[in-house]
């Protein structure tokens, strides 16, 4: 008994025996064999020999014998198949490389894509341009790049920008694409001014004077021409000044630019006029007006010297000059006769 009272267990009193311990039991390795290739973890793998390398299959079904052996076949007729069809195709090769006719195919072959576009209905069939003036119809199409069977979805629409703005006659261009079959150009062309024909060459003039191009066709020749070293810079006041003489710029064919100082006008009947180095717009139009009313062009003159702002001297032509002096001695004849008669 302890302390208040309490009874505790007798030490006579059997005690109950504690419940055993069970064991833990190893967690069974699963295995799943739906196949007979397939194997368990750590399990080396059983190379199938290949149906090449036997004559039959041990256990096998007459079937699945029967089976090995068409697939034998098969593959040893593929192969021989494929053998055929390289001789074939070496054979064809090279016939067409000695026949001249493999660059052709070759470009069939890499141009397939085009072909196919092509028939789907994207060849060009219209190329419109606008600002159009001085360049022909070849220069543009061969600037693009447009063939009979070019394909609208494969033209680089930058590159053909490019290689119409390498032309000394286009200052700006737009290309665009109107699918399905439409090409669309717009043009900014610099406008030719005079022709300049310096060191051995005539070329192109813009309205600045910056030279275009060379010139090469008739299409260019009704322009005005200016010669000599630093003509292109002055040609600009002259025209201007001669587009308020009509007459004599009609007659004009040529200026010659002299000493980088002033300028000589040859014109179409072979008279040369001398211009003065300042104030020749005043000067051309004297000559104008003596022009309107005597007509000194159609007169045996082969020079009219405008230098001097209070005259004009004219020399005469060589023929011109023969026939007044046959004129002077003729005179001289008849007044000596006169005077002895």
């Amino acid at each position: 008994m302890a302390r208040g009272g309490r009874v505790l267990r007798s030490v006579e009193e059997p005690q109950l025996a504690a419940p055993p311990v069970r064991a833990s039991r190893p967690q069974p390795t699963l295995v799943y064999r739906t196949d007979p290739n397939m194997r368990a973890a750590g399990e080396a793998r059983v190379q199938r020999p290949d149906i090449d390398d036997v004559d039959e299959v041990i256990g096998a079904s007459r079937w699945s014998s029967l089976r090995f052996r068409l697939e034998r076949v098969a593959r040893k007729r593929r192969l021989g198949l494929a053998l055929v069809a390289v001789l074939y195709g070496g054979t064809g090769l090279l016939g067409m490389i000695d026949g001249g006719h493999w660059p052709t195919v070759r470009d069939e072959i890499l141009n397939a894509h085009v072909t196919t576009a092509n028939l789907m209905g994207f060849r060009i069939t219209a190329v419109q341009t606008e600002g159009q003036v001085a360049l022909t119809d070849d220069e543009v199409l061969l600037a693009l790049g447009v063939k009979d069977d070019t394909a609208l979805p494969f033209l680089d629409v930058r590159a053909a920008r490019e290689r119409l703005m390498a032309n000394p006659l286009v200052q700006d261009a737009t290309v665009k694409k109107l699918y399905p079959d439409r090409l669309t150009v717009n043009l900014v062309e610099r406008k030719p001014f005079a022709l300049w024909q310096h060191d051995g060459k005539v070329q192109i003039l813009a309205e600045d004077g910056t030279p275009i191009d060379e010139f090469r066709d008739s299409r260019f020749a009704h322009l005005p021409l200016v010669v000599g070293p630093s003509a292109n810079l002055k040609a600009q006041k002259l025209l201007d000044a001669l587009a308020l003489a009509p007459k004599i710029r009609e007659e004009t064919y040529a200026a010659v630019f002299v000493a980088e100082r002033r300028w000589n006008l040859r014109l179409r009947s072979g008279v040369e006029v001398k211009l003065p180095e300042i104030g020749y717009a005043a000067a051309l139009a004297r000559l104008e007006s003596l022009q309107a009313k005597q007509n000194v062009f159609a007169k045996w003159i082969n020079v009219v010297d405008l230098r001097s702002p209070a005259k004009i001297v004219v020399r005469l032509s060589p023929e011109a000059a023969a026939q007044m002096a046959e004129a002077d001695k003729a005179a001289a004849k008849a007044k000596k006769k006169a005077g002895q008669i």
